[in-house]
C-alpha cells in the first residue's frame, strides 16, 4: 500500500522539511503541498528534510480534491470535533478500517499549523483521525504530528494478497463521480428536499467512506442511480 501525506496550506518551511523527513522515515511514498505559504528552496526546509526530499516524491496540488483523487481512502487529522460531528478514531481504529479494505493508496491530511482543517476540508474527508494527547497541551508540531500518525499505522499493517481491480478500494475521485450522479437521480425522483439535498447526502457519504467502498461496490451503486434515472423518465412519459 502506498501512503500519500498532504499538507494543507502550511506555513512554515522547517515543519513542512520535518514532515517530509518523516514520510521518507516510514516509507511514504509522496508529500503533496495544498496552497503552501512557504517554499521548497528555503533554508529551514532544506535544513529540516535532511536530504529526504531525495527519498519522496514531494510535489504540489492546486486543491485538496486534486491531491487526493486517486487515494482509495483519505483521512483527516484533526484535534477536536467543533467542524465536523463524526465520530473521532485513532490511530489504530483507522489502521483497522485500512487492514480490511486493502486500498492501493491511502492519503492522510494534514491542516497548517495554525488553525487545522477548514469544515469543507474535513468533509473532503472519509474519516476522522485524532491523537490522543495531554489535554492541557494537545495540539502537536506539523512534523510530530505526521511521524506519529505514520509509525503507527505503518507498525504492523499486514502484506495482504493482490486483489482484482473491481475488488481494491475505489477512489475519491471514483467515488464523487458516483456520489454526484446518485444525488442527481434522487433528486429528479423527488426523494432529497430540493431546498436542502445536502441534509440526507451527506449522511449517505459518511455511511459509504466508513464502509470504504471498493470499486465493485461504486459500480453497483452507480448502476443504482442509473436505473433510478430510467425509472424517472419513463415515469415523466408515462404521465404525459
Amino acid at each position: 500500500m502506498e501512503i500519500d501525506v498532504v499538507l494543507v496550506r502550511s506555513r512554515y518551511a522547517g515543519n513542512v522539511g520535518s514532515a517530509v523527513r518523516a514520510a521518507a522515515n516510514f516509507d511514504a511514498t509522496r508529500v503533496v503541498l495544498v496552497h503552501p505559504s512557504c517554499g521548497l528552496d528555503e533554508d529551514d526546509f532544506i535544513r529540516m528534510a535532511m536530504g529526504a526530499n531525495e527519498l519522496v516524491e514531494v510535489s504540489t496540488a492546486t486543491s485538496l480534491a486534486a491531491a487526493v483523487a486517486d487515494a482509495g481512502i483519505v483521512v483527516a487529522t484533526t484535534s477536536g470535533r467543533a467542524r465536523d460531528p463524526r465520530p473521532l478514531l485513532g490511530p489504530d481504529e483507522v489502521r483497522a478500517v485500512v487492514e480490511m479494505a486493502g486500498p492501493d493508496r491511502l492519503a492522510l491530511v494534514f491542516g497548517p499549523e495554525r488553525g487545522g482543517l477548514s469544515r469543507s476540508e474535513l468533509r473532503a474527508c472519509g474519516l476522522l483521525l485524532s491523537i490522543a494527547t495531554n489535554p492541557t497541551f494537545p495540539v502537536l508540531n506539523l512534523g510530530h504530528a505526521v511521524a506519529v500518525v505514520l509509525a503507527i499505522l505503518r507498525s504492523d499493517l499486514r502484506a495482504t494478497a493482490p486483489r482484482p481491480p473491481l475488488d481494491t478500494c475505489a477512489s475519491s475521485e471514483e467515488l464523487a463521480a458516483a456520489f454526484a450522479q446518485l444525488e442527481n437521480a434522487l433528486a429528479d425522483s423527488g426523494f432529497l428536499d430540493p431546498v436542502n439535498p445536502s441534509r440526507v447526502m451527506d449522511q449517505l457519504r459518511r455511511w459509504l467512506a466508513r464502509a470504504a467502498p471498493t470499486a465493485r461496490e461504486v459500480t453497483i451503486m452507480r448502476g443504482i442511480a442509473s436505473h433510478i434515472a430510467f425509472l424517472n423518465t419513463r415515469s415523466k412519459q408515462k404521465s404525459r
